[in-house]
């Protein structure tokens, strides 16, 4: 009778843990909705290439006192909207995991006037051509080529991304805008290198006396990092893709594109921070898991570093400069690419008030209507 029991008991719970991949929690985008400090509503979330497209606007559009413009894109992978009720207060009846910190990037850019957080989507409009995998690559290819991956080439990871639709720091870096701006891309997760931005470093080495190298295909990490400097040494145009190793890494190569009259200094800085996708991968997405919202705070701290750094540069002042944080997808459980609102949901905060012309119309955590 007791195995019996014990059987049953374990095929419940393998069911539950099923249905909850394949459907998540329905609740999940209103409630989140709710915490109350969004400047958007769930009906208006942002769909992903929108935020690459205001970037471009950004870069392309004179600033009206004439000041130069730079921009900060950074990136918090896999973060779940619910998170950032771990560094943001609620006015929902949501238990709120808030602590006061001083190291706070998200609490630092939105105490700043003018600065806002809005509710976003990955993933495409399930059911039609554009929907996605809500996976690193699709997430981060909508949000900096302004398209989703049905246009731009990236559906699901694996896949390289088409030279038509570049990147919005490659378009700067050549000059689209008006000007060429210094741009650089920081990642630890390789496929962004030896797959998904592979056509736009080809694009970088035809312009550089760099040959050709195949890197796709058993290269390691030290192959492929010598590859990406030397073509970033010689191309003509300044764009660096920048392979490093851990979140570690990428903080101090982010901190040295913003230090002022440095060797690295750049006009355009991507970067992305893996503490929660990792964690979310080792011991499960969530505010039940004590290991993710580490991750999440952990990028977030340096995060307040990165900014301080921006805030301290002599030139500020005289500077125009956009900041973006942002996620490419959320998680259920300890995996993410599929439709559920847990992974479908995410987060933009910006340094200026985002224009409502960016915003979706009856979005219901799915489509737009």
């Amino acid at each position: 009778m007791k195995k019996k029991i014990i059987i049953s008991v374990l095929v419940i719970a393998l069911c539950l843990t099923l249905f909850t991949a394949c459907y998540g929690d329905k609740d999940y985008l209103k409630d989140v909705e709710n915490y109350g400090f969004w400047d958007n509503t769930a009906a208006t979330s942002i769909a992903q290439p929108q935020i690459g497209r205001m970037a471009r606007d950004f870069l392309s559009s004179p600033s009206e006192d004439g000041k130069p413009r730079k921009v900060a894109f950074i990136g918090y992978d896999g973060c779940r909207a619910d998170a950032l009720i771990n560094v943001l207060k609620t006015s929902s009846s949501t238990a709120s995991y808030y602590e006061a910190s001083p190291v706070s990037g998200l609490t630092e850019l939105l105490g700043k006037e003018g600065a806002g957080i809005y509710l976003a989507y990955a993933g495409g409009e399930k059911g039609k051509d554009n929907e996605q995998a809500t996976s690193t690559a699709p997430g981060w290819a909508a949000l900096l080529s302004g398209q989703w991956g049905a246009v731009n080439g990236v559906t699901d990871n694996g896949m390289c991304k088409n030279i038509e639709n570049k990147t919005f720091m490659l378009e700067a870096a050549v000059g689209e805008y008006g000007e060429n701006y210094r741009t650089t891309f920081a990642a630890s997760w390789g496929e962004h290198f030896t797959k998904t931005y592979l056509s736009e470093i080809e694009y970088l080495r035809e312009k550089s006396d760099v040959e050709k190298k195949n890197i796709t295909d058993g290269a390691n990490f030290d192959d492929i990092t010598a590859y990406l400097d030397a073509i970033s040494e010689s191309s003509s145009v300044d764009m660096d893709y920048k392979y490093v190793a851990t979140d570690a890494d990428l903080h101090e190569y982010l901190l040295s594109c913003v230090e002022e009259g440095g060797e690295n200094e750049r006009d355009v800085i991507f970067g992305i921070y893996e503490g929660t996708d990792h964690n979310g991968h080792d011991t499960g997405f969530g505010n039940d898991n004590y290991n993710y919202i580490k991750g999440f705070r952990d990028q977030d701290a340096r995060c307040y570093e990165l900014l301080q750094a921006i805030y301290s540069r002599p030139s500020f002042e005289n500077e125009d400069w956009l900041i973006i944080i942002t996620a490419d997808h959320g998680g259920i459980q300890t995996w993410h690419g599929g439709q559920t609102l847990e992974e479908r949901t995410t987060w933009i905060a910006c340094n200026k008030a985002i224009d409502s012309k960016y915003f979706s119309s009856g979005y219901d955590g799915y489509k737009a209507g």
